[in-house]
């Protein structure tokens, strides 16, 4: 996915602003870049993974539906 400024909203912004945005941007990017970031991102995706391949089953149950539609 990419992201797009037009040049004219950019420019609608006081100098400080565009400033304080590319220093964000460039701190985001170096925070990207630290190997201890792709790290936990790593590590934080196993985990979802985890409780999501452990949750599928529940998740795929009409069990919770049917109840629903029972008591309607």
């Amino acid at each position: 996915m990419s992201y797009f400024i037009e040049q004219q909203e950019w420019q609608s912004l006081p100098e400080y602003a565009q400033r304080d945005v590319y220093d964000y941007f460039l701190h985001i990017k170096q925070r990207c870049e630290s190997k201890s970031y792709i790290e936990r991102n790593k590590s934080e995706t196993i985990a979802f993974s985890n409780l999501s391949a452990s949750n599928i089953e529940e998740w795929a149950s009409d069990k919770e539906d049917n109840e629903r539609e029972s008591n309607s």
